[in-house]
């Protein structure tokens, strides 16, 4: 299951809940809820609650290329951003490994 699954998940749980009474239930903002359903990533504090709300494992949603992106000063980022970060963020660690790699068969 991809972060992108999230907001489906939480759409369907919602059900005909409103969002300011789901966003109770799970101890988030109604805001935050709805940037959620909207696709945005949330903090890793918010996806935990949500998780626990949804009776699913934060860890069953691996991000983005097995990378979750979270900002504090910003609770949300949207996927073309998280996408993007997290795809420099797999090359550079790649780069990384094989010049380690390349450093050891010297």
């Amino acid at each position: 299951m991809n972060i992108e699954d999230l907001a489906l998940l939480v759409l369907r749980h919602r059900g005909n809940m409103g969002v300011r009474a789901a966003a109770s239930e799970i101890g988030i903002s109604p805001t935050t809820l709805t940037r959620i359903e909207k696709g945005h990533v949330p903090d890793v504090s918010t996806l935990e609650k949500v998780c626990a709300w949804l009776g699913e494992e934060p860890s069953a949603f691996n991000g983005i290329g097995n990378l979750q992106i979270a900002f504090k000063n910003r609770k949300a980022v949207p996927p073309a951003t998280a996408k993007a970060l997290a795809a420099l963020i797999e090359r550079a660690a790649k780069q990384f490994a094989d010049e380690i790699e390349a450093r050891g068969h010297n």
